[in-house]
């Protein structure tokens, strides 16, 4: 026996969860229609759906300060950004 298959509503919910950020986006704007628990559940998953970007590590290396650029550099870079800055 086969099984019927799913509605596009069914199918739509499956491929576009709702996140804790979805949750308090909505809280934000003044969605009355999410529950005290729904929030509560939203707190509790954050952490593991959505890290902190401070918890990340990076690896970046600072080559010159800002005091050793010339005004003609500082100039340019104001005026094209990074991609302009010499390596």
């Amino acid at each position: 026996m086969s099984e019927k298959p799913a509605s596009p509503k069914r199918r739509a919910r499956k491929s576009s969860p709702i996140t804790p950020l979805d949750i308090f986006t909505r809280v934000m704007l003044g969605d009355e229609t999410i529950t005290d628990r729904q929030f509560d559940a939203a707190k509790v998953a954050a952490p593991y759906l959505h890290p902190k970007l401070a918890g990340l590590s990076m690896n970046a290396v600072v080559r010159r300060g800002v005091e050793e650029f010339s005004d003609d550099e500082l100039s340019t870079l104001a005026q094209t950004g990074a991609a302009g800055c010499p390596d």
